[in-house]
């Protein structure tokens, strides 16, 4: 029986190679990135992202406090989030980060009541929601009219008409997103809106959010997300002459594919009707599949021929601690391990502590491995 503990393991290859392409494109088609760090805040992988010069995306004071003690400058930050608190616009524009994306009228207010009281350089950016319908989880899916993010453009033109100080508008439509006919049209709509801007307003910014998706269904296979697809499509109807920079906020593709979970199994059961193993980690370190049902690949190194569909679930008290069903793995028994894939994004940064569960330690690749797991001593293990 192997008693080891489970941990995340993050390849440092993938996340390069990650970073390479992602960099070639947004300089192939003049973006600049900035880095959803609610994705994934290990200060190894931060700061691994901060050397290829992005910069960084916000939701919280405490992210920003987090971005600046890892070295980013102010003016590298954008401050996003339906919900930020007065204390929050307060402390970011005491710290002067780069960009507020302002999502209401009344958030608008409270920043200019801030704001009088100040001598804060930031800038303020409006969040419009372009009522856009995309195919993809209902709870990762932001752009719609009914969705708690922006406002309509209708309330932008009321702004602007008071605040001349606002210098663009911010736009995200969801996430997971892997038709890139979707970014077309998030390109052609903004483009529409933005031919009906007032013609004494100057558009010195313009943020097309995050949403690339990643494969989940074949990690292994299909590593590096399409960052040139989707820049291509964003530029489809926004071309240089009109907006020379464009912003993007990438997460989950940046380091979705990097980071794999590796748990034990403890227990076999229903092995005469639906197999079921229970592994040593769960829904306390990837809530994911817990909170909307997302699907992981999971496998497993064996040499056996024989396939069986197991159920793969966790340790807590819950029914719906579980990865899914229907794993086509080898015969598994006591103390084997499995490896739950592309869990670099929204897997440790939303882990919790539920039946008093501690964090799992991280363990990083220095170098690209061919199988699929290498003894512990050549790893460098990071707490």
């Amino acid at each position: 029986m192997n008693y080891s503990r489970p941990y995340y393991r993050y390849s440092l290859p993938i996340l390069n190679q990650t970073l390479i392409a992602a960099t070639e494109a947004a300089n192939q088609f003049q973006f600049k990135m900035h880095y959803a760090i609610k994705a994934n805040n290990h200060t190894r992988i931060v700061q691994k992202i901060k050397e290829y010069g992005l910069g960084v995306d916000c939701v919280s004071a405490e992210e920003i406090e987090f971005a600046l003690l890892q070295g980013w400058s102010p003016t590298e930050i954008v401050f996003a989030g339906s919900g930020k608190t007065y204390f929050e616009i307060q402390y970011a524009l005491e710290q002067n980060v780069g960009v507020i994306h302002c999502e209401s009228m009344q958030e608008w207010e409270i920043i200019q009541e801030i704001r009088a009281n100040t001598a804060s350089k930031t800038q303020i950016a409006l969040r419009i929601n372009p009522d856009l319908k995309v195919e993809t989880h209902a709870k990762i899916s932001t752009g719609e009219k009914h969705h708690k993010f922006g406002m309509g453009f209708h309330e932008a033109l009321e702004i602007i008409a008071i605040d001349r100080s606002i210098i663009g508008f911010h736009f995200h439509i969801g996430s997971q997103i892997l038709d890139m006919q979707y970014f077309e049209s998030l390109s052609l709509t903004v483009r529409n809106l933005l031919d009906t801007l007032p013609n004494n307003f100057n558009l010195k910014y313009l943020n097309l959010g995050g949403g690339l998706g990643i494969d989940y269904e074949q990690p292994e296979r299909n590593p590096i997300p399409d960052f040139e697809g989707w820049m291509m499509a964003l530029r489809s109807h926004l071309p240089t002459s009109l907006i020379p920079i464009i912003h993007i906020e990438p997460g989950r593709s940046i380091v979705g594919q990097c980071g794999t979970l590796v748990g034990t199994v403890q227990y076999l059961k229903h092995l005469d009707s639906q197999p079921l193993a229970i592994l040593d980690v769960g829904m306390n370190a990837l809530m994911r599949p817990a909170l909307y049902g997302a699907r992981h690949q999971v496998t497993a190194q064996s040499d056996q021929l024989i396939r069986v569909n197991y159920t793969v679930s966790g340790p807590s008290c819950e029914s719906s601690d579980t990865f899914g069903d229907n794993f086509l793995l080898p015969v598994l028994k006591r103390g084997d391990q499995l490896i739950i894939h592309s869990t670099g994004a929204y897997g440790a940064s939303m882990s919790l502590n539920y039946n008093l569960r501690r964090p799992l330690e991280s363990q990083f690749i220095e170098e690209e491995i061919k199988t699929s797991f290498k003894k512990t001593e050549n790893f460098a293990e990071v707490a």
